[in-house]
C-alpha cells in the first residue's frame, strides 16, 4: 500500500512569518527600552503607531527608522 502524504490545513508556520507590527511591550523589547519609554517617544512624536486596532501597533519599519535616526544602527 502507498504511503499517503498529510493534507495541508492551509495554516502557515508562525516561525516562518516575519512579524511586521508590535504591541507596546513588544516594541519596547525590540528597541531595548522600557514600555514607559515607548510611551514617552510616542508622546514626543518620535514613534507613530497605527491606531486602527484596539491597541496601538508599532510597525517594524517605524521602529527601524527610529533606530537608524537615533543610533545609526540598521
Amino acid at each position: 500500500m502507498a504511503k499517503r502524504e498529510p493534507q495541508s490545513t492551509g495554516t502557515v508556520n508562525r516561525a516562518m512569518v516575519e512579524k511586521k507590527g508590535f504591541k507596546r511591550a513588544e516594541a519596547a523589547i525590540y528597541l531595548g527600552v522600557t514600555p514607559a519609554t515607548i510611551d514617552r517617544l510616542r508622546k514626543r512624536g518620535l514613534l507613530h503607531p497605527s491606531l486602527a486596532l484596539r491597541h496601538p501597533i508599532y510597525s517594524r519599519d517605524d521602529l527601524d527608522r527610529f533606530l537608524k535616526e537615533t543610533t545609526g544602527i540598521i
